[in-house]
């Protein structure tokens, strides 16, 4: 497996990883699959410096991708706070591939000038409630039924991990 940058050629393989998210429920708060159009300026605003995008490589087939968003649309003040997203295909999940990524992305938020890493995901997410608690999130919050996900009302919670207390 070989983790790397994403590129804008990588866009169609990371919007269909994350359509393949869609319909399970337990992923994302988008109810019908997105376009490579709808995300093309969403991938722009990656910055492999700052807020990257990786993508990880099965014998060359893009399987999952982490990436990193600045925290409350990039205001200044939290500039040293970023949000962890991680979609794995379903071809690969349930392999240890989203904590390998995570874990990867939290090594590097140093480098990136992370201090602390937010993940958010749905209450009923037991997949990733168990990723972010062995890599020492800690949950900071829950909104519960804060969203209605395919009929069924979902709560969400934002875990945190304070990564310049690791280091």
């Amino acid at each position: 497996m070989t983790i790397r940058n994403a590129t804008e050629a990588d866009l169609p393989a990371i919007v269909a990883i994350y359509n393949e998210s869609i319909p399970g429920g337990k992923a994302t708060a988008d109810l019908e699959p997105v376009t490579v159009e709808s995300r093309e300026i969403w991938f722009r605003d990656f910055d492999s410096r700052r807020r990257p995008c990786w993508v990880v490589e099965d014998d060359g087939r893009i399987v999952g991708y982490v990436s990193l968003r600045s925290f409350y649309a990039g205001r200044p003040a939290y500039d040293k706070t970023a949000e962890i997203s991680t979609y794995i295909s379903t071809s690969h999940q349930g392999q240890g591939l989203g904590t390998l990524l995570k874990k990867k992305m939290i090594a590097e938020c140093p480098r990136l000038g992370v201090d602390h890493l937010l993940s958010f995901y749905f209450d009923h997410n037991e997949a990733s409630r168990r990723v972010n608690e062995k890599l020492g999130f800690k949950d900071a919050a829950h909104l519960p039924e804060i969203a209605e996900v395919f009929g069924k009302k979902r709560g969400l919670v934002i875990a945190i991990l304070h990564v310049e207390s690791r280091s």
